[in-house]
C-alpha cells in the first residue's frame, strides 16, 4: 500500500499582505509550510508551524542572503513532473509556490544609488516563479497577494487541490510579471539598454489625438507596426487616435462573444451586439439595437465577412470594420468605400499583444492586468426564481458578457440573439436602467420576457423594479450589496428570476 504524502507549500515573499491568512488556509488543508527568512518569522509570530528552507536544503543562507532558495532541493521539488520522478533523489515535491519579488520599482522611485539598485534585483524569486509556472501541470504558483482569495476558493471547492485552468492562468500571470520586472531593471539601471529598446519601436505620428488641438503618436512595444499586433489594414484612411481606442475595445468585446457574434461600438461603448447563423444576420441584429448610435461606429465580427455582409456594411457610414478575414466578394465591395478602414485580425495574437492596460497622467502611470474570461459563469447562483429555459440562460450569459465591455454603471438588456438596449456610464445605476429601457423603447423593442445584466450590484431595489416594470423577467448581477436581501425580496415580489455571479466587471 502506497503511503499518502503531505502536500507542501513554499512561501517566500517581500509583500506580506494577506500572508498569514493564506498560510492558515494552506495549513487548514493539510499543507506543510516551508518558508525562508522574514517570511518564516512572520508565520511563526502568527503561531503557525513552519519548516525553514535551510532545513530542507541542508544549507544555511550565504552571501548575506543572496543565496538561500537557489538549491537543487527547491528546483527539483518544483520542477519534478510527478512525485515519483523524485524517487531516489532524496528530495520531496513542492505543490504550491507563493513568491513575490524584491521591490525594485520602489528602489527606482526612491532614486537609490546604483549599488542599492543592484541589491534590489531579485534572482531567487523569479527563478522559483518561472520554475513553478513551467510546471503548471502539477504546481500552483501565486505571484502576488491579489490572487490569494481566489486560490482559497479553489482549495475549498477542490478539497485541497486547484483546477488545471487556474494553474495555467497563474502561470501566464508569472511570465507577464517577470517580463515587466526585467524590463524595469533594464530601464531603471541600464539606461543605454532602455534607450536601445525604445529606438527599436518607432513612434508613428497621428493627425491629432482625441481632439484636433492635441498632438498624438502610436508605437508598438518591441515591434514596428500594426502587423505586430496581428492586424492587417486592407483599405481606407489611416487609423486615428480615437479609431485605435475603439478598435481595441471592439475586438476585445468580439473575442468574448460566442461564435457568430458581432459587436458595434461608439466611443468604446457597445451600442449593439448580435448573434446569428451568418455574419449578415448577426450584423443586422446588432444594428437593430441602436442604429442611431451605430452611425460612424466601429464593427467587429467573429466570422469571415462575405459579400452579403459587406453589402450591409457599405450601406452605412462606419469608421472601422475588423474581422478574421474578408472573402473575395467582400473585398471587392469594401474596396469601393474609400474612407472606410477595414482590417483583418489574428484574434489570438491580438489578445496576447493587447493584454492588460495602462494609463498615464504626466509622471503617474497606472497599469493593470486584463479582465480575462468569465470563470464566474461556471458557478453563478440562482438566487430567486425557478430554473429558466436554455434560451433564457443563453440570453443571460450573452448580456453578462456584453456588460463587461460597457462603461460602468452598465445595464444591458437583450435576448439570446443580441442586445435590445444598453445604458452606459451613468453616475447612478438606476439612471443606467432608465437609459437602457428608453433606448430599447426608442427602437420599438418589446422587453417582455427579456433579460438584463448589471456589471455591478444593485445598491437599492429601485433599478430592478424599473426593469421589471419594463418587462424584464431575468436579471444577472454580481451581488454583494448590504441590501442584497432587499433586492432579492423585490425580485420575488415581482416574479423576476435573479442570478448572482459573485464577480463584478467595472470598466472606467
Amino acid at each position: 500500500m502506497v503511503k499518502s504524502r503531505r502536500k507542501r507549500a513554499l512561501l517566500s515573499v517581500t509583500d506580506k499582505e494577506g500572508l498569514v491568512e493564506l498560510a492558515r488556509v494552506l495549513d487548514g488543508h493539510g499543507y506543510e509550510l516551508v518558508a525562508s527568512g522574514g517570511t518564516a518569522g512572520a508565520l511563526r509570530d502568527a503561531g503557525l508551524t513552519v519548516v525553514d528552507v535551510a532545513t530542507v536544503t541542508g544549507q544555511p543562507e550565504i552571501l548575506g542572503g543572496r543565496v538561500k532558495t537557489l538549491h537543487p532541493a527547491m528546483a527539483a521539488g518544483i520542477l519534478a513532473p510527478s512525485p515519483q520522478d523524485l524517487n531516489g533523489t532524496g528530495f520531496d515535491p513542492i505543490d504550491v509556490v507563493v513568491v513575490n519579488l524584491y521591490d525594485f520599482y520602489g528602489a527606482v522611485a526612491d532614486n537609490r544609488k546604483q549599488g542599492d539598485l543592484v541589491e534590489a534585483i531579485d534572482i531567487g524569486g523569479p527563478t522559483l516563479l518561472r520554475a513553478a509556472a513551467k510546471n503548471f501541470d502539477r504546481v500552483t504558483v501565486l505571484p502576488d497577494p491579489g490572487v490569494y482569495r481566489e486560490f482559497a476558493r479553489e482549495l475549498d471547492e477542490g478539497r485541497g487541490s486547484t483546477r488545471p485552468a487556474f494553474r495555467r492562468r497563474m502561470a501566464g500571470r508569472v511570465f507577464e510579471l517577470t517580463s515587466r520586472y526585467d524590463a524595469a531593471i533594464a530601464g531603471g539601471l541600464f539606461d543605454d539598454t532602455a534607450s536601445a529598446a525604445v529606438s527599436g519601436s518607432p513612434r508613428h505620428p497621428l493627425r491629432y489625438g482625441e481632439n484636433p488641438h492635441q498632438g498624438a503618436w502610436w508605437s508598438v512595444e518591441n515591434g514596428q507596426g500594426l502587423e505586430d499586433l496581428g492586424l492587417s489594414r486592407h483599405g481606407g484612411k489611416e487609423l486615428s487616435y480615437n479609431n485605435l481606442l475603439d478598435l481595441i475595445a471592439a475586438q476585445k468585446l468580439a473575442s468574448d462573444l460566442p461564435v457568430g457574434g458581432c459587436a458595434i461600438l461608439k466611443h468604446t461603448n457597445p451600442c449593439g451586439v448580435g448573434v446569428g447563423t451568418s455574419p449578415h444576420e448577426a450584423l443586422a441584429r446588432a444594428f437593430a439595437c441602436d442604429p442611431v448610435s451605430a452611425f460612424g461606429g466601429i464593427v467587429a465580427l467573429r466570422d469571415t465577412v462575405d459579400g452579403d455582409t459587406a453589402g450591409l456594411i457599405a450601406e452605412r457610414f462606419l469608421e472601422v470594420v475588423v474581422a478574421p478575414d474578408f472573402d473575395a466578394t467582400a473585398r471587392e465591395v469594401l474596396a469601393k468605400k474609400k474612407n472606410l478602414r477595414w482590417l483583418s485580425v489574428d484574434a489570438a495574437r491580438f489578445a496576447q499583444a493587447t493584454s492588460g492596460s495602462q494609463r498615464r497622467w504626466g509622471n503617474l502611470v497606472l497599469s493593470q492586468e486584463e479582465d480575462e474570461g468569465f470563470p464566474e459563469l461556471e458557478r453563478w447562483q440562482l438566487a430567486v426564481g425557478d430554473a429558466p429555459s436554455e434560451e433564457t440562460l443563453r440570453a443571460a450569459e450573452l448580456a453578462w458578457r456584453v456588460s463587461k465591455h460597457v462603461k460602468s454603471n452598465a445595464i444591458v438588456l437583450g435576448d439570446a440573439n443580441g442586445t435590445l438596449g444598453i445604458g452606459a456610464g451613468q453616475m447612478s445605476r438606476v439612471d443606467s436602467c432608465r437609459l437602457a429601457v428608453r433606448k430599447a423603447s426608442d427602437q420599438g423593442h418589446d422587453l417582455k420576457n427579456t433579460v438584463a445584466a448589471s456589471d455591478g450590484f444593485f445598491p437599492f431595489a429601485d433599478g430592478l423594479e424599473l426593469l421589471a416594470e419594463a418587462g424584464v423577467t431575468t436579471v444577472v448581477q454580481p451581488g454583494g450589496s448590504i441590501r442584497d436581501t432587499e433586492v432579492a425580496d423585490a425580485a420575488t415580489r415581482l416574479g423576476v428570476t435573479l442570478f448572482l455571479t459573485g464577480v463584478r466587471h467595472f470598466r472606467h
